[in-house]
């Protein structure tokens, strides 16, 4: 009996050590480690780092339910996000957003032009554009429109019509009129199978048949148009039109036909 009480004394004496060599293994700095980035140590007590209150670190149990907690992981998923946004964006995430709002920039340019909208009436829709648009608060004002983005919507849209024209046998039609400061203004348009085109607007100081020539000819070299291909040329029956044609037009080309315009006849009789 007496062997056995013996034996039963030195296995509860084994236990009790080993539990109070447990007790001391565990301290805050191993909670605070169980969990890498969630808990933190401040004068011998364990704030969690997203909830940033106390938590009792001596219970495994309390802090993994803490862990656990709906609460515990709404505001983790609050604080990550916050993070992602705080991080600093690399080169080629700047150029993407960047050319991602000249996109819709140019292509707001490009409807209100082919609508025949002024770009001044952006000023009235900002507003509107930043409370319903994603890029919408990128879009800048009108005179910054016509400053900045217009020319490249310009050279594209010419780029296009350069393209679709190149060596191809055209019909030119040329007229002249007034702006609103008076100065002469020259139009050009070209025309292939079905599609008539503004490819030129010009400025003069001064309207006979030598300026009128002197406007078309560069013209159909920068389309890279021989003089050999077009056929047809469509202007109203002013005198100095009719002489541009027989004295600058046909000598370079002698293919070409002069064909006033009916309505400006009709005009003139009447």
């Amino acid at each position: 009996m007496n062997i056995c009480f013996t034996f039963v004394l030195l296995i509860k004496l084994v236990f009790f050590l080993d539990m109070a060599t447990r007790k001391k293994k565990v301290s805050i700095n191993t909670r605070v480690d169980e969990h890498p980035g969630v808990f933190r140590e401040d004068g011998g007590i364990m704030f969690c780092n997203f909830c940033d209150f106390s938590v009792e670190w001596k219970s495994k149990s309390t802090v993994d339910g803490h862990c656990l907690s709906k609460g515990h992981i709404k505001k983790r998923h609050i604080y990550e996000i916050n993070e992602q946004r705080k991080k600093q964006a690399t080169i080629s995430t700047i150029n993407a957003a960047s050319e991602s709002k000249k996109v819709v920039i140019e292509d707001l340019i490009e409807a209100f032009s082919s609508a025949n909208i002024p770009l001044e009436k952006v000023n009235q829709l900002l507003s509107f554009f930043k409370k319903h648009l994603k890029e919408g608060g990128s879009i800048p004002q009108a005179p910054t429109l016509r400053q900045v983005h217009l020319p490249r919507v310009f050279d594209r849209h010419l780029s296009l019509l350069q393209n679709y024209f190149d060596q191809k046998p055209v019909a030119i039609i040329m007229d002249e009129t007034t702006d609103d400061c008076s100065r002469s203004v020259v139009n050009t348009l070209f025309t292939f199978r079905q599609n008539t085109k503004l490819v030129s607007v010009d400025f003069l100081k001064c309207v006979n048949n030598s300026t009128m020539g002197g406007v078309l000819l560069p013209i159909l070299t920068n389309y890279n148009i021989p003089f050999s291909l077009p056929r047809l040329f469509l202007s109203d029956s002013a005198a100095y039109m009719k002489k541009c044609y027989r004295e600058v037009l046909k000598p370079v080309m002698p293919q070409l036909i002069h064909v006033p315009c009916c309505a400006h006849i009709i005009n003139l009789i009447g």
